[in-house]
């Protein structure tokens, strides 16, 4: 059942989007849900260069396929804060046992990325 918003009409998640292989996130990909279902390798989703991003874009990632999954940063900017690190390049689960249902969702606050890492699965943060 959708939830209603505030103003009365319902409101939807965006419908997951499945990559397969390498994918660079745009800058009009705000509020998108990524995944790797389908994939038979490691997908890599580059985000988009902050120079023109306004704060509190977000976007986020789900892991289906148990081949890996990495977030990097535009240009290894050191610019995405995770777990035990405030000046990451990436964020990949590789963990094999551990892989299906990894998720992270990134909000640009106007200065770096911020990581949510879901719980139970295994992140490197780099």
């Amino acid at each position: 059942m959708p939830t209603p918003s505030f103003e009365g009409v319902h409101a939807y998640e965006t419908a997951p989007i499945a990559k397969t292989v390498a994918y660079s996130v745009l800058a009009t990909d705000h509020g998108r849900f990524f995944t790797n279902r389908g994939a038979t390798a490691s997908v890599t989703f580059t985000l988009p260069a902050v120079t023109t991003l306004p704060a509190g874009f977000t976007v986020s990632f789900f892991a289906v396929s148990n081949y890996g999954l990495v977030v990097a940063s535009n240009g290894s900017s050191d610019n995405i804060v995770g777990l035990n690190d405030a000046a990451a390049d990436t964020i990949t689960c590789t963990t094999t046992s551990r892989m299906i249902g990894a998720n992270i969702k990134l909000v640009y606050d106007g200065v770096g990325w911020l990581a949510i890492e879901g719980a139970g699965a295994t992140y490197t943060v780099a």
